[in-house]
């Protein structure tokens, strides 16, 4: 019996002999030992399923067993579920039932008998389940997995309960659900499918008026709405709307314009003042407005301002007025800015303009014509805008249980005014539905097959032949709809085929990550992806820090239009977990007064963390509300992590500006043609007098690209940006610096601010992103005294370094109307994927050209690379013209792919990579830097050794030789013979197995103990203890964090707890005197989520271990359990090092 498999019956065991007081822990350890057998029968399977329960029915047709075996191991995932939301108590008898099923599911998934000591323990009985009769009446609804069809009934298998048989759905009925025909032609096997509203007869068949497939994948109410065109609504507008890029027109401006109307005019206690509105709207879009290219004539300028104050006349109209007549009863006094819904029933989020608070009328906005022309003489909402309100009705009905009938939807069109009473029509519904199925089953083809000819196939479908479902054929069509469908159609043709793999390739990696954001199945240990929050159990959020309930709201701060926010006092605290929230992560708030509400039944409140203790947390709203009641004080509150599809977006976006790049650059990036560079320079490059003027001059002589290999401490930020940034300076250049990460830009700030003489900077980005010492840089704060569009315009002519993220870049095109830059230098390259980076980089100016001249990546890929959710098989690329150009996966950056193909053409060029060790003048587009100022040589022997070739030199600093002293006062210390060595392992032991994997006591003790000695020593030899600089200790798992925390706590040292324990994603880019590192490895299976392995030269390189081990200056401690560790090869190598 192989290890793996012995952990699983000694967990059974340990399990069996569980104490009363900890059969929910029991419970939890069984329900993930379940998620993880299952997902070792998927591992080589493309199929994405948000729910154990289609799981389980995959796994169980794939291994033949009976229904009773299957319905035995729903039974158990039902009563999980049940315990791990507290909805019920654990029985020892049921446990001990649930055991023997899973014990029996592990013997037939390994072939190895059950041993003998569990035997003894499982009951005769096997575990009863009660294959519930069908009610015979009408059900809400209802989740199933689809298993089969033929012409008359859908098979499926209920998720909430167990049957001994699947159950038969009739489907293609006339005026109940033969709208959903083409869905049912596109079920695929173990598809989740909720049932809407179904009618049950005596035979138990049932018949639902709405199916509504995979409906965790939630769909965007406004997209959706958006596919509903003059011409038709084919899916594929879904995909259209993607590659078009919307352009910073006079009507968006418009739009959002009008929208900070209507919230002054609601707001308001008396009547806002138009100039003083404009003024915020100015403040609110500076760069939109000046960025415009419609407002550059002056006609159009005054056209545009005479529009805006004609809208705000309409609204004033409307809340004044209209909101007070009879048939209306629309109060303002009592209503709710900017709600979010998240309806799992029908796989749809949205979020409304404005809402009564009781629900019985809401308004969306549209500051956008109607439909003048479809009846003479009359203004009628367009089909898209009546959609859009049926999707928020049906959202209404089914998440907060208000019938339609009893809601008032209006459209508010601020251009004529008309408030527009919408008049929902149900069957209209089940049409909309259909293409929302339809579209969900595109994204699931991509990403499941990820074949470069499908997406093809699939992006085919933009053509205005296909979307022109109602054969249009007037001035409409012809001048407006057809050019700016068939502009894509045409871009996408006009590409090289290898340009059109790489577009689709892309597209594909995209679409596969997207999908698996949004349903979290991926292969890592807890649940992820936007699905968790109404999949997973509450056990499992807390355990994963990412729900905090409980919370009282201490001060409401939400009417404050400028700022609103809240400040929430938790009350509930678990000393065993930690939250997995900080400073400006974007949350959603919502009432949860028991344990049944959640984002799924209740409004929801988006917003940002400001700030965040241990006792409470300020939000920041993203909507005032006036009204009080909209948040009771009385009412207890939950907040978890917002899923947001923005980065995608971007990325999608990145593929349109692809399309439309120019063929020199789209050239440059696929290899078609070399990289230039200034030949004059290489005198001056081979005279240089120190790495960095050798890698300035190579940037500058650099026409096209650069790449810097800076691994850790070699000053890539502090030395070689800054002498980069000051040449390109010198030469009056305008430079755009990126960075990945928000904390690597304000070290990017940090950088710029000691240059000498001052240099002028603007940073893009939010305020609640940025450290406090350079807000006075942002763009907002920068901008703040300009009151023209002129000012803006030559505020920023006047400013040549600009600096933010990849993604706020990204989501602030209108930048590149105002600004083209000579250079951009792009910091943390390697944790940027291709598809991020590729919009900037094609990019074009106002004038045609590339918006960004040549680049320079800075980067270490053997640090922590980008975050990818999909394995690295599903990203790996197939096709050879691809894999020709050095693109061979997706989950690389392209600093990666730049860098192979540099390597490999220099030994085509016939010199040999061994000119590493020596000198690096000889290369052209790439650079190290070897001299490390950061590591004791002793401390840097192991990385070295195994991940860089033993390229990196010591600088000489003071601190990088010589032997420690201890202190005498530490000479008692049981710890005193580690103190003076550099690197160190201490042993711990395993957890048992009824306990978290992903803590461990004895490495929790063992750290805290030695952090008391590193205190001392260092306040007693050094004469001093820093908290930010002294000690680090970092480890995997939040639950970790917690237990070590509370163990420091305990020591009563006050300096101690404020030092850093955290992940190593948290600690990249910053340093500590001495590290400690506990593993927490308690189980063989958690060694494949601890690594992330790269390869170069043949030689694995495991860039977590990397990142640990290269934080520390002095000192590096580990802690682990060594036969565990012993079975990573690596980690042996580590292990071994410590020992000699």
């Amino acid at each position: 019996m192989n290890s793996e498999i012995k952990e699983y019956f000694d967990l059974l065991l340990e399990a069996c002999c569980a104490e009363d007081f900890s059969l929910r822990s029991a419970y939890r350890q069984l329900r993930e030992l379940l998620e993880h057998l299952c997902r070792t029968q998927m591992a080589d399977s493309s199929l994405q399923m948000t729910d154990l329960s289609a799981r389980i029915n995959f796994v169980s047709s794939k291994l033949g067993l009976t229904v009773a075996e299957q319905n035995r191991l729903h039974t158990f995932r039902l009563t999980s579920n049940a315990v791990l939301n507290r909805q019920a108590e654990p029985s020892r008898e049921q446990l001990l039932r649930d055991a023997k099923t899973l014990s029996f599911f592990v013997k037939r998934l390994t072939g190895e008998a059950v041993p003998a000591e569990l035997y003894r323990l499982l009951p005769h009985a096997d575990a009863t389940y009660i294959a519930a009769p069908v009610a015979k009446e009408r059900v809400r609804r209802m989740r199933v997995s689809f298993q089969y069809a033929d012409e008359n009934y859908l098979y499926v298998l209920p998720v909430d309960t167990v049957a001994d048989e699947p159950l038969r759905v009739r489907y293609n009925v006339p005026q109940i659900n033969d709208e959903f025909a083409e869905t049912c032609g596109l079920l695929w096997r173990h598809a989740q499918v909720n049932l809407l509203d179904v009618a049950i007869d005596e035979s138990g068949v049932l018949t639902p008026s709405f199916i509504i497939l995979e409906p965790d994948y939630l769909l965007d109410i406004s997209s959706l709405a958006e596919c509903f065109r003059e011409y038709g609504h084919h899916p594929a507008n879904y995909l259209l709307a993607r590659l078009q890029t919307p352009d910073n027109t006079r009507p968006l401006l418009l739009g959002n314009i009008a929208n900070l109307f209507l919230d002054e005019w609601i707001h308001a206690e008396g009547e806002p003042d138009y100039l003083a509105c404009m003024k915020k709207a100015f403040r609110s879009y500076p760069i939109e407005l000046a960025a415009c290219a419609d407002l550059r004539d002056h006609e159009k300028e005054r056209e545009f301002f005479a529009d805006c104050k004609r809208h705000f006349d309409n609204i004033r109209q409307t809340v004044t007025k209209t909101f007070r007549e009879s048939g209306y009863e629309l109060d303002k006094t009592d209503a709710v800015l900017e709600p979010s819904y998240i309806c799992e029933a029908l796989g749809l989020q949205g979020r409304l303009d404005y809402m009564q608070r009781d629900m019985s009328s809401f308004i969306e906005m549209k500051s956008g014509k109607a439909d003048e022309y479809t009846i003479r003489g009359k203004v009628e909402p367009k089909e898209n805008n009546k959609v859009q309100m049926l999707l928020y009705q049906a959202v209404l009905e089914y998440a907060m249980g208000k019938e339609h009938h009893r809601v008032k939807p209006y459209l508010l069109y601020t251009r004529y005014p008309l408030l527009y009473p919408a008049r929902p029509s149900w069957a209209m519904l089940r049409r909309v539905m259909d293409v929302r199925n339809r579209i969900v089953a595109n994204e699931y083809g991509i990403q499941l097959r990820n074949s470069l000819q499908y997406t093809a196939e699939r992006l085919r479908d933009i053509a205005p032949g296909t979307l022109n479902e109602r054969q249009l054929d007037n001035t409409l069509w012809k001048r407006y709809l057809y050019p700016s469908i068939d502009a894509v159609t045409q871009k996408i043709h006009a590409l090289s085929p290898l340009e059109q793999s790489y577009f689709y390739a892309l597209y594909n990696f995209i679409t596969k990550e997207l999908y698996t954001s949004k349903s979290g199945d991926v292969e890592y240990e807890g649940r992820t992806g936007a699905s968790a929050l109404w999949l997973a159990t509450l056990e499992e959020k807390s355990e994963n820090g990412e729900i905090l309930y409980d919370l009282a709201i201490r001060q409401n701060c939400a009417a404050d239009i400028h700022k609103p926010y809240l400040l929430l006092e938790r009350t509930h605290t678990d000393i065993d977990t930690l939250p997995n929230f900080r400073q400006g992560d974007a949350i959603v708030l919502y009432e949860r007064n028991v344990s049944e509400d959640n984002v799924t039944n209740k409004m929801v409140f988006k917003g940002n963390i400001e700030e965040i203790s241990d006792c409470n947390i300020r939000i920041r709203l993203r909507a005032a509300q006036q009204n009080a009641r909209v948040l009771p004080m009385e009412s207890r509150y939950a907040i978890e992590h917002d899923y947001m599809d923005t980065s995608f977006r971007c990325m999608y976006w990145g593929l349109s500006a692809f399309l439309s790049a120019t063929k020199d650059r789209r050239d440059l990036l696929l290899n078609q043609r070399k990289p230039e560079f200034d030949t004059a320079f290489n005198g001056a490059i081979s005279a240089a007098a120190d790495d960095f003027v050798r890698i300035t001059l190579k940037a500058q002589a650099a026409k096209d690209y650069f790449l810097l290999v800076g691994p850790p401490g070699t000053g890539k930020t502090s030395r070689a940006l800054r002498s980069m940034v000051e040449a390109f300076y010198r030469e009056g250049k305008e430079i755009l610096l990126l960075s990945y990460t928000n904390r690597a830009v304000d070290e990017i700030c940090k950088m710029l601010t000691a240059i000498t003489p001052e240099v002028d900077f603007i940073r893009i980005g939010s305020e609640l992103s940025c450290d406090g010492v350079y807000r006075p840089h942002l763009i907002e704060n920068v901008l703040e005294s300009c009151s023209t569009r002129r000012e803006v315009q030559e505020r920023m002519a006047r400013c040549r370094i600009f600096v933010g993220t990849v993604a706020t870049l990204s989501a602030k095109t209108e930048l590149f109307r105002l600004k083209t830059f000579d250079v951009a230098l792009i910091d943390e390259a390697t944790q940027i994927l291709e598809p991020q980076l590729l919009g900037l980089l094609c990019m074009r100016g106002v004038t045609g050209g590339n918006a960004i001249g040549k680049f320079v990546l800075i980067g270490d890929h053997k640090q922590l690379p980008a975050v990818v959710l999909q394995s690295s098989e599903q990203s790996e690329i197939q096709d050879e013209g691809l894999r020709g150009i050095g693109l061979h996966n997706l989950k690389d950056s392209l600093f990666e792919r730049l860098y192979r193909n540099a390597i490999g053409q220099q030994a085509v060029d016939g010199r040999q990579t061994s000119a590493f060790n020596s000198r690096f003048s000889a290369f052209n587009s790439f650079d190290m830097l070897c001299r490390q100022g950061r590591m004791n040589v002793e401390v840097a022997a192991f990385p070295n050794r195994a991940f860089y070739g033993g390229l990196l030199q010591p600088v000489g600093l003071e601190h990088q030789t010589g032997v420690l002293k201890l202190s005498p006062e530490l000479s008692a210390d049981e710890f005193a013979a580690l103190l003076t060595r550099r690197v160190a392992f201490l042993p711990s032991v395993p957890e048992p197995p009824m306990q978290s994997a992903k803590m461990n006591r004895s490495e929790a003790k063992i750290v805290a103990g030695l952090a008391a000695a590193v205190y001392r020593q260092y306040t007693f030899a050094e004469g001093c203890f820093s908290a930010a600089s002294t000690l680090g200790v970092i480890t995997p798992y939040r639950s970790q964090i917690a237990l070590i925390k509370k163990e420091i706590e305990a020591l009563g040292i006050p300096a101690l707890n404020e030092i850093l324990v955290d992940t190593v994603e948290r600690f990249q880019g910053s340093e500590r005197d001495v590290i400690i590192y506990s593993f927490c490895v308690n189980r063989l299976s958690q060694l494949r989520f601890l690594a992330n392995l790269t390869e170069e030269n043949g030689i694995r390189i495991d860039r977590k271990l990397n990142v640990a081990l290269t934080r520390a200056r002095k000192q590096m401690f580990i802690i682990g359990v060594r036969q565990l560790l012993e079975q990573n090869p690596i980690y042996a190598q580590l292990l071994k090092s410590c020992d000699s």
